[in-house]
């Protein structure tokens, strides 16, 4: 869901604050002065970064996860890895019994050179006409099916040998040297976790704001006070017919392999990013559906107060978008709006009023601003 907040408690009591340490000022600043105005804090117009947010919920998965298993069957002769051992992309992890398909390979390797040998002196006495192109032909048929006898079990001979197919960490190991593994079974699972998967849904409305690349952040009760980084990789191709939401998956980079899989995620995809001119909550005037600020604006050595109509955009972190309205550098009224009216002059006070109780001097002279 999106987080629109309104004015906060927060910004409320912060502006009753600024008040009421206003109000403490001494009479003489706190006050109209001979000049008239009225003591306010002001801030320039600023850019924030904006961006919408989405809420979801997800659960972790490894990037790559395979059960780990044989193609023939035969008992367990040496074993090279130990449960959780991390191993690369080729590591041997395992042999079963060899003796038989050994022989096997021997005896395909030495017919396989034979049909070589015979295949060169055919070819030789073809070059001297003593023999005719069909013994060639014969001794190279031989050859192909030697080679081709030598391949095949050169291939179950590899499948008596377990190697890693890529990076991870392994999980617990199910046999031991000496047990009867059945083709099939088991032997350990292989996760890789250097990137993480998130899958969660989001409703089918944001599916224009939901892209791949768009930025996430996530976090999980877990692992509290850290915040993890990722981006969407793939949006879902079809919506939910009964929750009318879109499946999403992103990928998160797990250089410290803090995350595991299976860990629930509270997910906030942080669509159309963007840099806009911003105000506080608190400098913000609600009348109706329209939106108000009170600009500073000098007037015959004056500085006065201004009201201005503006259009407000996305709240976020007690700040609020000015989508129009405002430009730049313009310097709008913070805190004090209670006692601001249109055209009325201004003191313009320094904040550190608030730090030290006091009814700090104006920031510059209290009427020539």
């Amino acid at each position: 869901m999106i987080i629109g907040r309104f004015h906060s408690w927060r910004m409320a009591l912060g502006g009753m604050l600024a008040a009421l340490a206003l109000a403490g000022a001494p009479a003489a600043e706190a006050q109209r002065g001979p000049g008239g105005g009225t003591s306010v804090f002001v801030e320039p117009v600023a850019e924030t970064d904006f961006s919408m947010r989405i809420e979801a919920l997800g659960t972790l998965e490894a990037r790559e996860r395979v059960d780990l298993t044989l193609n023939t069957a035969d008992r367990v002769t040496a074993i090279y890895f130990d449960d959780g051992d991390r191993v690369t992309q080729g590591k041997t992890l395992l042999s079963l019994a060899q003796g038989e398909q050994a022989a096997l390979v021997d005896a395909a390797e030495a017919t396989a050179t034979e049909a070589r040998q015979r295949h060169e002196r055919m070819v030789q006495l073809a070059k001297e006409k003593t023999v005719a192109q069909s013994a060639v032909d014969e001794a190279r048929r031989d050859l192909n099916a030697a080679n081709a006898q030598l391949r095949a079990v050169q291939s179950r001979q590899k499948d008596r040998v377990l190697v890693a197919p890529f990076d991870g960490v392994l999980g617990f190991r199910m046999v031991s040297v000496g047990s009867y593994v059945r083709a099939g079974d088991v032997v350990a699972e292989l996760m890789d976790d250097s990137r993480m998967k998130l899958d969660f849904s989001v409703p089918s409305t944001f599916l224009r704001s939901t892209a791949k690349g768009t930025k996430i952040t996530a976090e999980t009760d877990d692992l509290p006070g850290i915040l993890f980084e990722g981006e969407v990789d793939t949006v879902g191709a079809a919506i939910d017919p009964v929750t009318r939401s879109i499946r999403v998956r992103a990928i998160l980079p797990n250089p410290d392999r803090l995350m595991k899989p299976g860990m629930f995620m509270k997910v906030t995809l942080l669509a159309e990013p963007r840099t806009s001119l911003s105000v506080p909550e608190g400098a913000i005037e609600p009348v109706g559906p329209d939106s108000f600020v009170y600009v500073a604006a000098r007037k015959d050595g004056q500085m006065v107060a201004e009201r201005r109509q503006i259009q407000v955009g996305l709240r976020q972190a007690g700040r609020v978008e000015i989508v129009s309205g405002l430009d730049a550098g313009e310097t709008i009224v913070a805190d004090g709006l209670i006692r601001v009216r249109d055209g009325a002059p201004l003191i313009v006070r320094d904040r550190a009023v608030l730090q030290t109780g006091g009814g700090g001097a104006p920031a510059g002279s209290s009427n020539a601003q």
